[in-house]
């Protein structure tokens, strides 16, 4: 059979974009072959408190190489291996990200489509925004994806309005209608989750493969290239090959593995940089240097911090009985989201000239001339089973280290060198610490009530003598994240729009071959990934089927 498409990888991206292409059209012979299994009706992952997330069977359980910056650990990098991709183990926050991200995306491909105007009619047809929806010019009301908040569940935690006002004593203050998913996230917004009622929302189950041929627990090997008859033609792809080594046939081939998948099938297809490709006796198709390269990911450090009584009741482990009522198990334990830029603008203007050699203008210069959401912190109540304990994490958004993803082999099975390259710019290190420092004075000094009257201290880590307390200095707060800083497992860039793949989703040079999914996103998108990888997808899908139909008439 010769297929219309054939989908490699079928997780978030791929649901999307076969199920709404065989929406506008059912009469196309689409293909997805997925890795992975079927996880739909898995009970160890469709509720909060499942047992088979990361690191279980549906986990690729990648790791990096050993980040320098980081004390030469490896990091753990979790991602998803089944129908849904990610989805399938993620912690659900469904964050959309800050309007300039999207704006600097369209301005650096030159194409309005993928600015933040461009792309929010599709996050508005994803969703169905709890109600009642304030702000509907910014929501959908009838999306397939269910979104719940803290609010629509009545999950309030009773540190709710302590940790409101403990934020509000350092600065950071309440958005409107507490919704951090309406450009502007800089603030304290609702957490939001796209569950329904705790239960997970799978990509492949939202967005229906029926009708559409599946094949689970298949690995391709490579994407099929023709050779050109003239040097006026480019190499086309015909197909993809199996890792058994069986061939099949399509009209256009369509890459959604992932940021580290992807980048490693091009190379393996003889697309990328040729030094690479030599290096294993892969055929050159395409000297394309720019494949595997501006890899990004967010950075995870998080901490526990001891609570004066335990016995208030506070978190979750406690004998509080209000923890024993469903609701208080769909989701993250957490009020709230919060977003913070930089205060200190002399001194990340300092760390930028650390890192490129030159005062930057303010003016003029990304990192400084708006305010810029660069830190997510997400206070929780939960962190020992006893219930003595809450959590502190930090979310680096805005990493200016840029890594790669290259080649182990000429194998599939070999996963690839992964190296997100981790807190390589004093940039990134400053914004770090900036973001503890403001967990610290929260947590742990006179200016707050949970400072005051409900947090002890912090308990710590493994190696250290101390703890985080006001009088921490740099250089401490440096080895801790070197020591704990992890994985937000957000991969992105590795075939960036612009310069490996087109403002159509086409790879450069190569026909009939497209990428969708997050490593085509040019600049680092500052939030969890899933809103803008639906958005990516659901626009995709629309740029595909009018492809299509502009050929066939």
């Amino acid at each position: 059979m010769l297929w219309d498409y054939i989908f490699v990888g079928g997780g978030l991206s791929a649901s999307v974009v076969s199920s709404r292409l065989h929406h506008l059209d059912p009469a196309l012979k689409i293909l997805v072959i997925e890795a992975g299994g079927n996880a739909n009706n898995d009970p160890s992952v469709v509720y909060p408190n499942s047992t088979n997330l990361i690191g279980g069977e549906y986990d690729w359980k990648y790791q990096t190489i050993p980040q320098v910056n980081l004390d030469n650990r490896q990091v753990d990098l979790p991602c998803g291996k089944a129908l849904g991709g990610g989805t399938v183990i993620n912690s659900g926050g469904w964050i959309r990200g800050d309007k300039f991200d999207f704006d600097l995306w369209g301005d650096t491909v030159g194409d309005h489509r993928w600015s933040y105007a461009g792309l929010l009619p599709y996050m508005k047809l994803t969703e169905t925004a709890p109600a009642p929806v304030k702000n509907p010019d910014e929501h959908g009301t009838d999306g397939p994806m269910l979104i719940q908040s803290i609010e629509s569940t009545h999950r309030e935690f009773p540190l709710r309005n302590k940790t409101l006002e403990s934020w509000q004593e350092v600065g950071v203050h309440p958005l409107p209608n507490n919704d951090g998913n309406a450009g502007n996230p800089l603030g304290i917004g609702d957490l939001f989750e796209n569950k329904n009622q705790g239960r997970r929302e799978i990509a492949d189950n939202v967005f229906k493969l029926t009708g559409i041929t599946v094949l689970t627990e298949t690995l391709v090997s490579k994407v099929l290239l023709s050779t050109p008859k003239s040097h006026n033609q480019a190499p086309e792809a015909t197909g993809v090959q199996l890792a058994n080594g069986t061939k099949i046939q399509g009209k256009e081939i369509i890459l959604a593995a992932g940021a580290i998948r992807t980048a490693q099938l091009l190379m393996l297809s003889g697309i990328g940089p040729s030094d690479e490709l030599h290096k294993f006796k892969i055929p050159v198709v395409l000297n394309q240097p720019e494949v595997g390269k501006n890899f990004a990911d967010h950075g995870l450090f998080g901490a526990l911090w001891a609570l004066k009584d335990p016995s208030a009741g506070y978190a979750i482990g406690s004998a509080n009985p209000l923890f024993n009522e469903p609701q208080y198990g769909y989701g993250t334990p957490a009020d709230f989201l919060v977003s913070t830029g930089i205060t200190d603008k002399a001194g990340l203007a300092a760390a930028i000239e650390k890192d490129e050699g030159k005062k930057p203008d303010p003016k003029k210069h990304p990192l400084l001339k708006q305010d810029r959401t660069f830190n997510e912190h997400v206070f929780q109540y939960a962190g020992t089973p006893d219930g003595s304990a809450v959590t502190f994490a930090l979310i680096n958004l805005l990493p200016t280290s840029k890594g790669s993803v290259t080649l182990k082999s000429a194998n599939i099975n070999d996963v690839p060198n992964i190296d997100p390259n981790y807190h390589a710019t004093e940039v990134d290190k400053f914004v770090a610490r900036e973001g503890i420092r403001l967990q610290i004075a929260f947590a742990n000094s006179n200016r707050t009530v949970i400072g005051r009257d409900i947090i002890a201290g912090e308990l710590g880590a493994p190696g250290f003598n101390e703890t985080f307390t006001t009088a921490s200095t740099d250089a401490y707060i440096d080895a801790r994240i070197a020591a704990g800083l992890g994985s937000t497992f957000h991969p992105m860039g590795t075939a960036a729009m612009g310069k490996v793949v087109d403002t159509n989703l086409k790879v450069k040079g190569i026909n009939k071959l497209r990428v969708v999914d997050t490593s085509v996103f040019p600049v680092v998108i500052t939030a969890h990934l899933q809103v803008a990888t639906y958005a990516t997808a659901y626009q995709a899908a629309d740029i595909i089927y009018n492809s299509l139909k502009c050929s066939t008439k």
